[in-house]
């Protein structure tokens, strides 16, 4: 059994402050650790559940940081950048897809640290019409090649967004937000307990979980959060001005559509 797992910051336990999810602050590093840990528990988790192999993507900005040290030896992972596609590596003959350390898309009131793609560029996003945010991209995509959705871990809001698009994943909330940037955390070495077990089971129930299919062709409308971003988006074959904040990007289906970007 093949697992493909794609990783976030923000909703790692522990994580909540700016400070925390890049440049050269002592708290980013710690992030970097936790987040390590919490992926190394899912590795554990889906070598205990049968997988043969795995693949987790550093998905966070810089696309580097796990600490590659601490990295489990049960496990290929893909950092840096830039990169070839999103979710890099990712095709048919994967079995089940994770989602670890995620937020809430943008907007989501009480969501630690939510936003979709960009605080700093983008507002809202929609595919066909559908209100998303990052895990139902991520869901989209995986779906486009075949491959359920069946974990999710990060703040509590965050999975319940990702239960709202794939029936039966599994989820570990890893804090209850109060707010944008406080929540109530929960313990880092039971967070990874909760990861571990969730990982081996869902991938006990992978085959019953229906891949998340969006309809072809397909439109991902993006919303900067002003005109001067969307004023610098070239309008080619594929791409169409909405108004005066709004880019339609267009596509046969969700995989390039997204590359329009």
């Amino acid at each position: 059994m093949r697992v493909f797992i794609t990783t976030d910051l923000e909703g790692v336990a522990g994580v909540l402050l700016d400070s925390q999810v890049g440049g050269d602050s002592r708290e980013y590093e710690r992030a970097r650790h936790l987040l390590t840990q919490e992926v190394n528990a899912a590795v554990e988790g889906a070598l205990a559940g049968g997988a043969t192999d795995i693949l987790v993507d550093d998905g966070h900005a810089s696309g580097f940081n796990f600490i590659f040290e601490e990295l489990h030896p049960g496990a290929r992972y893909v950092m840096g950048s830039a990169r070839p596609a999103w979710l890099p590596g990712l095709e048919e003959s994967f079995d089940a897809t994770f989602f670890l350390g995620c937020h809430a898309m943008a907007g989501t009131q009480g969501a630690v640290r939510d936003h979709t793609m960009s605080t700093v560029a983008w507002h809202n996003m929609w595919v066909n019409g559908k209100l998303m945010g990052e895990i139902g991209l991520w869901a989209s995509i995986a779906g486009q090649y075949g491959v359920p959705s069946v974990l999710v871990s990060g703040c509590e809001k965050a999975c319940r967004e990702a239960a709202e698009l794939v029936s039966g994943i599994e989820a570990v909330a890893t804090k209850k937000g109060m707010s944008r940037y406080s929540a109530v955390l929960e313990p880092a070495e039971k967070v990874r307990g909760m990861i571990r077990r969730a990982a081996e089971g869902a991938l006990a129930k992978a085959k019953t979980i229906a891949p998340c299919r969006v309809e072809s062709p397909v439109e991902i409308r993006v919303e900067y959060n002003n005109t001067g971003q969307a004023d610098q988006v070239p309008i080619v074959t594929g791409r169409e001005r909405i108004d005066a904040r709004t880019i339609a990007y267009r596509g046969p289906n969700v995989v390039e559509a997204f590359r329009m970007l």
